[in-house]
């Protein structure tokens, strides 16, 4: 009689189940703390950003899931902020990387990582990825500044568009909803967006452009990587105000 496999494997594939999630909070602003990434951020209960997340690739594009350790949170009414220390290991390579993660009251947000390699490291990119939504952004208005400081002013694609809508970007800036503007600035690298309804994934994708290189990147051993491993990641909700007429 076969055995019957365990419930994690069952439901998530492996015998290993999710971890816990926690909701942080600073006034109006929320996000989800889910294994040392955000998810659902969020002013006033209304998205803002659909996730943020610090990824290492391995020379074949498999991703690391990290060991997370000394993992704190500080919280209170006007801020919240969660540091932790990660590493990503196999057999043969190994990179350690300390995060911080501090929003505050007034809608500002941070995610600032620093990325050291143990032994000589190959990747196909290390560093941030964001998750946009669609409902409200598809076609609407952004402005994009990019690496060398230029501004362009265009719009998400309406319809799904095969190719990337924007690279060399430094800045973000548009509404998610009436009155809820977003500012997102990411530093450390150029990045680059994508179109996630290609693959039946409703959202827009922004992510540190190594795939123009086509090949990995191997960083010397106990040198902190720039290029997207020591980013800086920046956000900026606000929430105009309105005013009625009589």
């Amino acid at each position: 009689m076969t055995e019957m496999p365990s419930l994690n494997v069952r439901l998530y594939g492996t015998e290993e189940g999710p971890t816990p999630l926690r909701t942080l909070r600073a006034g109006a602003l929320s996000a989800v703390l889910d294994a040392g990434n955000l998810r659902t951020i969020a002013l006033g209960g209304v998205e803002a950003i659909r996730g943020i997340a610090f990824l290492v690739r391995d020379p074949n594009w498999g991703t690391y899931i990290p060991e997370i350790t000394d993992l704190k949170v500080e919280e209170d009414s006007e801020r919240f902020r969660v540091t932790y220390v990660a590493r990503c290991a196999d057999a043969e390579q190994a990179l350690s990387y300390c995060a911080e993660i501090e929003g505050r009251a007034d809608g500002a947000l941070a995610f600032h990582v620093a990325a050291t390699p143990e032994t000589a490291f190959g990747t196909n990119r290390a560093g941030f990825v964001v998750l946009h939504g669609v409902a409200g952004i598809a076609g609407a208005p952004v402005t994009v500044q990019h690496t060398d400081g230029t501004v362009e002013e265009s719009a998400f694609p309406e319809l799904i568009k095969p190719s990337q809508p924007f690279f060399d970007i430094h800045t973000l800036t548009h509404t998610v909803s009436p009155g809820l503007k977003v500012t997102r600035t990411m530093e450390g690298d150029a990045f680059e967006m994508e179109d996630q309804r290609n693959w039946t994934d409703a959202s827009f994708r922004t992510t540190s452009d190594r795939s123009r290189s086509r090949t990995p990147i191997r960083s010397p051993s106990r040198k902190r990587s720039s290029s997207g491993s020591h980013s800086p990641w920046t956000a900026r909700c606000r929430r105009r105000r309105t005013t009625r007429r009589r």
